[in-house]
């Protein structure tokens, strides 16, 4: 049942959290737990990266510091000025000397060398320091010193020889250091200058470091202050999230556990871990003893849990899913009592801290199963009234015409002139009344085939103009009877060639003249006819001045049995089928019927149909009663076995066969058709239905059931006969479909395409039954029909055969007529051959021998007789007058 529950949720504690918060809570946790995470990364490393600049800046900082700590430049700029000093020293000891007396001069000449020896050394220190490299390299720099060299080189040597010497050279070494004050006091300047600049270099560089530290130091706290805000925002962030993440596992949880329908979580394995009351109630295991328990010995049918395991395995092994994610699937289940019960179930699966688990929401469904039951059985017993309906009305057809066509027949035969006045009166009554029955028969059987689409239509040309000018003629009595008039205003000339069903079309135009003159007294009706798009909208509007219909009334007027009110009921007897009839006939024929009334105004009834010409190969826009045109071409040889017990017949469709190229065997019988269908093999079986001895159901089904060559051969039921009932009958009998009599050769070609193409023949709608004398003589399309399909001495041949045989019908060749059974069989198979000839009448005569042979007294059938002995002279007339074959030599009778 199971094969591994499986949902979106995650079971705890205190309840279930729903397959749709999980994922949602548990997706949201992870954004939050990333964005947090990448923020945190972002922000140590911009403050790692702010605290190791600040770190280098002070360090040098510190670096400078310690430089500037050394003093180096104020020493370097003590010693250039020391340099001045010194040699003004030597001048002042220069002038000493050279004025001091005798006494003093060792004295003096010893302090000059002291001074010599003090500015050389000076000097030296700024030839020969690197500090003053810089200094050096200035041309002014680089002359002055040179100056000094060489004054100090020149002097050397007196000031290291005697001092006799010495005190010689006193004169000119004191003019010497004279001209040495303005070198050596640019060296001093030179040098102040230098260092001073370099002095505030270190010093800008200092203030700038100490800029950027404090600059940085001010951004660190800024952001420091930000990465505050920002884990104030995340702190209630995530406050934020867990109480909508509280909220949802709560809400879910408590969805859950208050749900109708059962939840089981399962975890890998099949153990239960969670339980909700509502499986509690289904399954009637309590919580404590389902939870750890396994789901398929607990809840999983015996019948099903091999699959089950089966399906929980392949999942856990291979990752294959049968019924996980896939929708609401309908088994079965197990309740602790035993019972085994119809569930919807939906499965899923999620993982949570422990791994994989499988959920399952289950629904019993046995009330709904039961439900579905009483409604099919419903269902099955209103097809079993439909076709009861069906049955009623098949016997209405042949239960209830034939004995009105019957009685209204044998009424024409008296004679009223033997009549009182009195007795007359009667008689007109009773064949009035029997009329109106029979219409009302008519009606229902009307009503029944339109319902079911059996309805016969046809698209013929005809003169529309003749139509409503005939339907007024006929109409104008019996409106005079009421005190009205009856009226066409001018029609369009191009109404006189219009396409459609003119029968049909008769047929609704006579129930609104008829609406009209029950519903007016001493008033006028009026036909009038406008084209809206030339003949692809014709309307015809029948208008009277009489009662006219309340506005709530009009849609109930087309309505089955509806009558506007007693008073009418009263007036004009009816069964209010007849706008119904109209307005199915009215679609049926691709238009469309309505009404406008005003009560005390009278009325207008108004039909919109298309009546222009269909385009080439199309149809009227209403089921087509017989089947299309089939190119003989478009159909291979073929073996046929046609069973037919009609002379006549066998034929007629043998030489149409034949004509086609197929090649045709005939069986008379069904026992013959049966082992002729066992020992040979035929690509189509036609089979008549109604055969003496073995019918064609009978050897449908031994064909079907002893196997043989043509076991599964398609068989076609030829019938004259082909109610839905019955049509249904044949199919499950073995038939492939159903062709209606008389066969024509557009009948047959299409019945064998459908039948070679694996589909059903053409199932043409069962003629209309109309009384014998209302039908006519002839149906001369059949009858040209067949002198296009035959040779003239082929359909000489099959009328010489068929007046033969009504010969022998009607002068004692018959059964006699104590052999009901037999007179009804021959009667039929007559009315077959009478068919294929186009003989309407004569064939409506012998069928309505047919259904009364079993019942009818002699007289009955003596006057049956001698009808059709004057309607097949009628009809082998109409036959010669057709002038498409000559009876020249044919005896009729």
């Amino acid at each position: 049942m199971h094969k591994g529950l499986a949902s979106g949720a995650r079971c705890g504690h205190t309840g279930i959290r729903g397959p749709g918060g999980y994922r949602m809570a548990a997706t949201r946790r992870r954004i939050f737990t990333n964005n947090a995470a990448v923020r945190r990364g972002l922000a140590s490393f911009v403050m790692a990266l702010f605290v190791s600049a600040i770190v280098a800046l002070v360090m040098d900082v510190r670096l400078q510091l310690e430089r500037l700590a050394s003093a180096s430049s104020d020493n370097v700029q003590w010693t250039l000025s020391q340099g001045e000093t010194d040699t003004m020293a030597l001048e002042v000891a220069l002038i000493r000397a050279a004025s001091a007396d005798e006494a003093d001069r060792g004295a003096a000449l010893d302090e000059v060398r002291l001074r010599f020896d003090v500015l050389f050394s000076r000097m030296g220190v700024l030839t020969d320091s690197a500090v003053f490299a810089p200094l050096r390299t200035e041309p002014e720099m680089a002359r002055s010193l040179q100056a000094v060299t060489d004054y100090l080189d020149r002097h050397l040597p007196v000031i290291d020889g005697p001092d006799a010497a010495l005190a010689a050279a006193l004169p000119r070494m004191l003019d010497g250091v004279a001209r040495l004050r303005e070198p050596v006091r640019r060296i001093a300047l030179m040098g102040v200058t230098h260092f001073s600049r370099i002095s505030d270099a270190q010093r800008t560089s200092v203030s700038d470091t100490l800029f950027r530290i404090a600059v940085l130091t001010v951004t660190l706290v800024i952001m420091l202050v930000v990465v505050v805000i920002t884990l104030f925002r995340l702190a209630r962030e995530r406050e934020r999230e867990s109480s909508l993440h509280r909220e949802i596992r709560e809400r879910m949880e408590a969805i859950i556990a208050t749900s109708l329908d059962a939840v089981i979580v399962t975890d890998r394995h099949g153990r239960i871990v969670e339980y909700n009351g509502a499986a509690e109630r289904v399954f009637g295991y309590p919580r404590a003893e389902a939870i750890g328990a396994d789901m398929a010995d607990l809840i999983v049918p015996d019948h099903l849990r091999a699959r089950h395991v089966a399906g929980m395995r392949d999942h856990l092994e291979r990752g294959r899913t049968h019924m996980i994610g896939r929708g609401i699937v309908q088994l079965e289940a197990r309740r602790k009592s035993g019972e085994v019960f119809p569930v919807d179930l939906s499965l899923a699966k999620a993982q949570s801290r422990d791994g994989e688990i499988f959920v399952g929401f289950i629904r019993d469904i046995s009330a709904r199963v039961r439900a579905e039951d009483a409604l099919r059985r419903a269902r099955d017993q209103a097809v079993k009234g439909e076709k009861q309906k069906a049955d009623l009305l098949a016997v209405m057809s042949h239960e209830m015409r034939t004995p009105l066509n019957g009685m209204l027949g044998t009424l024409d035969l008296i004679d009223t002139q033997a009549m009182d006045a009195r007795n007359r009166r009667f008689l007109r009554i009773i064949r009035n009344s029997g009329r109106q029955l029979l219409t009302h028969v008519n009606d229902v059987l009307d009503i029944s085939r339109l319902d079911a689409g059996k309805m016969s239509l046809r698209n013929t040309r005809f003169d529309l103009v003749a139509l409503l000018t005939e339907l007024v003629e006929g109409q104008a009595e019996r409106a005079r009877r009421h005190g009205n008039t009856l009226t066409l205003a001018p029609p369009s000339p191009v109404l006189h060639e219009v396409h459609g069903d003119p029968d049909r079309l008769q047929q609704i135009l006579l129930n609104l003249v008829g609406n009209a003159i029950k519903f007016t007294e001493n008033g006028r009706i009026r036909i009038e006819t406008e084209c809206h798009r030339g003949l692809h909208e014709v309307e015809i509007r029948v208008i009277d001045t009489g009662v006219g219909i309340a506005e709530e009334d009009l849609e109930r007027i087309f309505g089955d049995f509806v009558t506007i009110d007693a008073s009418y009921s009263r007036r004009s007897a009816g069964t209010g089928l007849g706008l119904g009839i109209a307005q199915r006939l009215a679609n049926a024929l691709g238009g469309r019927l309505g009404a406008e009334s005003e009560p005390g105004d009278g009325s207008v009834f108004w039909l919109c149909l298309p009546l222009a010409p269909p385009p080439e190969g199309a149809d009227l826009p209403a089921p087509p009663p017989e089947p299309g045109v089939v190119d003989p071409a478009d159909l291979p040889p073929l073996r046929v076995l046609m069973v037919e017990d009609n002379e006549v017949n066998r034929l007629v469709a043998g030489e149409l066969l034949r004509r086609d190229g197929h090649r045709v065997t005939d069986a008379h019988t069904g026992a013959e058709g049966v082992a002729r269908a066992r020992s040979d093999e035929y690509d189509v079986i036609l089979m008549d239905i109604s055969m003496p001895g073995m019918d064609g159901l009978e050897a449908t089904r031994r064909i079907r059931a002893e196997g043989g060559a043509s076991a599964d051969a398609p068989i076609v039921a030829t019938t004259a006969h082909a109610l839905p009932d019955q049509v249904a009958e044949f199919h499950a009998a073995g038939m492939s479909g159903v062709l209606v009599k008389p066969l024509t050769a557009g009948a047959l070609r299409a019945a064998l395409l459908q039948a070679i193409s694996g589909g059903d023949a053409p199932e043409a709608a069962p003629p209309v039954a109309a009384p014998a004398q209302e039908t006519p003589v002839i149906d001369p399309r059949q009858l040209r029909e067949l002198g296009a399909d035959l040779p003239a001495d082929k359909v000489e041949h099959a009328l010489s055969t068929f007046a033969a045989e009504m010969r022998a019908f009607l002068n004692g060749g018959a059964p006699p007529s104590g052999d009901r059974a037999a007179l009804a069989a021959e009667a039929h198979r007559m009315a077959g051959s009478a068919g294929v000839f186009g003989a309407l009448r004569l064939a409506a005569e012998l069928r309505a021998l047919q259904e009364a042979a079993p019942a009818a007294d002699p007289d009955e059938l003596s006057r049956r007789r001698a009808a059709l002995a004057t309607c097949w002279r009628a009809t082998a007339a109409e036959i010669e007058r057709s002038g498409l074959v000559s009876l020249a030599g044919l005896d009729k009778g």
